[in-house]
């Protein structure tokens, strides 16, 4: 059935087997898909993070693992694994990266978690937690290169991070130029 419009503009009832909507929106999906595919290209242009994310539940029976992969300027900068079991959290590890190479990394588990880091890494990665409530929660982590200057940054929400935009990094950065070594 032709648009209500349809009806005073004889050639609308003409297209597409009489509906000049499947038309439109045939045209619409092909501009939409166009419009992301420019959207993304502009993005990779920024420098700014991108995320992948894929789950498996074949690689350990009943338990759901999710793995999130950061990256910026084509680096990998932070890779996420999660595992639930019935939907409860069993442990999560965030590994950091700069430059291609592995700085260390968090492990959480329910009561707890642990910092590892890794011997030879040309960067310093430093976790930084606030204790003014007692809780004691993680709320950021920086990589410092060996200038001192900032190289990366990761905010932290109820213990889990997240890269920092490229704008933030710059600007904090230009801060720690001209400091002592």
């Amino acid at each position: 059935m032709p648009p209500p419009c349809a009806h005073s503009v004889p050639w609308l009832t003409s297209r597409v087997g009489g509906s000049f909507l499947g038309h439109v929106h045939a045209f619409m999906k092909t501009i939409f898909a166009y419009v992301l595919t420019c959207l993304s290209v502009v993005a990779a242009g920024t420098n700014d993070v991108q995320v992948v994310t894929t789950t498996d539940t074949n690689a350990q029976p009943g338990v759901l693992i999710t793995v999130d992969t950061y990256t910026r300027g084509g680096q990998t900068n932070l890779i996420r694994v999660a595992r639930t079991r019935a939907g409860e959290f069993v442990d999560r590890q965030q590994t950091f990266y700069h430059d291609g190479s592995r700085l260390g990394g968090l492990l959480t588990y329910p009561h707890g978690s642990s910092f590892l880091s890794t011997v030879g890494a040309p960067c310093f990665l430093t976790v930084n937690s606030i204790d003014c409530d007692g809780s004691n929660n993680l709320f950021s982590a920086f990589v410092i290169n060996s200038n001192s200057v900032l190289a990366d940054a990761f905010t932290c929400t109820n213990g889990i991070f997240y890269p920092e935009d490229s704008a933030y990094i710059q600007r904090m950065a230009s801060h720690s130029h001209g400091l002592p070594h």
